[in-house]
Formats: C-alpha cells, structure tokens, sequence
C-alpha cells in the first residue's frame, strides 16, 4: 500500500496510528507482518468511499460551475412576451450560457414578486403600463428592457 501512495512504510503506519487513536478503537489486527481490518475498519472504509465519492462529485460540479452559469434556470413571462419576446432571447442565452436549462412558464404579473421571494422564479418579464406604474418591490430590482407608446 505504501508503495502505490508513494509513502514510506513508516508514514503508513503513523497515519494509521492516528487513524486508529481518533477512531477511539482498533480499526486493524495484526497477525505478525500482515494485517486485516477489524469489523470497525471495514465500516470506517465503507464510509470513507461513500465520502470519496461524494468528493468527486462536488469536485465535478465546481469545475463545471467555473466553465459558466450552469442549471435549471426558471423564467416567468406573461402571454405575450412568451411568445414575441422569450424565443429570441432564449436563443441569446443558450449561445452565451449553453450550461443554462431555461423553463419558461406563463405567470401573473402580480404574483411574480411572490414567486421570485419563494424561489419558484429566478427571473420574471412583466410589464407596467403608464396609467397603472407597477408597485417597487424592496429587494427586488427591475431592468427596463424596453418601452411602447400606446
């Protein structure tokens, strides 16, 4: 084993003895050179590859995190702009960020504010009209993306 890690037999046996004394109970038995591990042993490597495994995985996701915006990306749109506005931007998107899965789905301007508090919605398209200005919901920040006069 020490050969295959590249330790010495000695850095082995120091990191087992440490092992063993946080463990609070032997985790290997000994039989003159050789050694085989106690039931305890056994468990504490079940759990270890379970870990290891677990590693790997956050490890895989943070090197994808680092390539670009990656996930499920929910976006809420009224009926209008879902079908003049969303498709074209959706395009725009999976060109700048293809880690992004959009879903778009048709929401009530109204309960949009609700939705983005709740982590329903990560973005919303809503409109306001001159002759009823949307309420300015604190925390939440609004970007003009265009205006029509009517």
């Amino acid at each position: 084993m020490a050969e295959a890690l590249a330790f010495s037999p000695s850095a082995v046996s120091q990191q087992l003895a440490v092992l063993e004394h946080e463990a609070g109970l032997p985790l290997l038995a000994r039989t003159g050179r050789r050694v085989r591990l106690t039931p305890a042993g056994q468990n504490l490597v079940r759990h270890a590859e379970a870990v290891l495994e677990r590693l790997e995985q956050a490890d895989a996701e943070l090197a994808e995190a680092r390539r670009g915006l990656t996930g499920v990306l929910h976006i809420g749109s009224f009926p209008t702009a879902k079908r003049a506005i969303v498709p074209a931007a959706l395009t725009v998107l999976s060109r700048r960020h293809p880690g992004l899965e959009p879903r778009v789905r048709e929401t009530d301007p109204a309960a949009v504010a609700h939705a983005l508090r709740a982590g329903d919605l990560d973005a919303a398209l809503v409109h306001e009209h001159d002759f009823v200005p949307a309420t300015r919901e604190p925390g939440l920040e609004t970007q003009p993306l265009f205006g029509e006069a009517v």
